[in-house]
């Protein structure tokens, strides 16, 4: 396989600077990174020279629904191709209407800068409503002209739901693939509503300013953390997700991520080293 981009997000966990980042992520093989909005702090002058340097390219970028429209500018003049809101709420068929509006929106602003808006799925856009999953709502309700989705075949599997059979239902709009490995299932829960502004969880703080965190996200954590294996290791069939990819759709983004270790001690290095090696003799 070649042609394999990062999500910079994996790094998100190392204490060095954006541009440091993306000096690791070349040094790691890849040929291009997947940025997040906060990389656009980093004047575009700099950050082009950044990437001539290291020979990266920018493919996608994920960024939240509210900051779309703002960097669109950015993303052009690098030469993304795909603007990706990485989650929002929304917790049946007629909320998931409500964002692909949105989405359709925000891809006619895009179109002008030869970007398509993009959604990228969790666990929770796998809830059924109306007999079928919110991401099916979201898909079918969204203009191929300027939008196409990502489908991140880690939480889709941890769903339960075959990736390959969603790739393939979808033909035509699914334009990248989040490679992220995955050991277990989890199931869909349904999600909370676009007008719930209640936070999902309660943070504390300690005497020293640290985050205390409620026994809940620890459970949660610690289920999701281990669905983390090695790549190859875990129960999605890469083979199968890569050729109903290309099928489908022509240039498709693949982005490798890695939300948490699974190494000990914790390195977030080693594994996108490890992932990558695998995906290059596998794949």
């Amino acid at each position: 396989m070649e042609n394999i981009n990062v999500q910079v997000y994996s790094l998100v966990s190392e204490p060095i600077s954006a541009v440091e980042k993306l000096r690791t992520i070349a040094k790691l093989g890849f040929s291009g990174a997947e940025f997040t909005a906060d990389f656009t702090q980093v004047p575009l002058d700099e950050m082009k020279k950044v990437l001539e340097e290291t020979g990266l390219k920018v493919n996608s970028a994920h960024v939240g629904l509210d900051q779309i429209e703002s960097v669109l500018p950015y993303f052009a003049e690098l030469g993304a191709k795909l603007v990706i809101c990485p989650m929002t709420n929304f917790c049946n068929k007629a909320e998931a209407l409500e964002v692909a509006e949105e989405l359709n929106r925000l891809g006619r602003i895009a179109k002008p800068y030869g970007i398509k808006i993009g959604y990228h799925n969790h666990t929770d856009e796998f809830y059924k409503d109306e007999g079928k999953y919110l991401y099916d709502w979201l898909i079918d309700a969204c203009d191929p002209e300027v939008t196409a989705f990502q489908v991140d075949c880690g939480w889709c599997s941890a769903a339960g739901v075959d990736p390959v059979e969603f790739i393939n239902s979808h033909a035509g709009r699914i334009a990248s693939i989040h490679i992220k490995e995955n050991g277990g299932v989890i199931g869909a829960k349904q999600p909370q509503s676009r007008y719930d502004t209640t936070p999902r969880f309660k943070f504390e703080k300690d005497a020293d300013g640290n985050p205390i965190f409620p026994p809940e996200f620890l459970k949660m954590k610690e289920e999701h953390d281990k669905l983390n294996v090695p790549q190859g290791a875990g129960i999605v069939d890469w083979k199968a997700v890569k050729a109903a990819a290309d099928a489908q759709y022509d240039g498709v983004i693949y982005v490798v991520e890695r939300e948490a270790s699974y190494n000990d001690p914790q390195d977030r290095v080693a594994c996108l080293a490890e992932d990558i090696a695998w995906l290059k003799a596998n794949l």
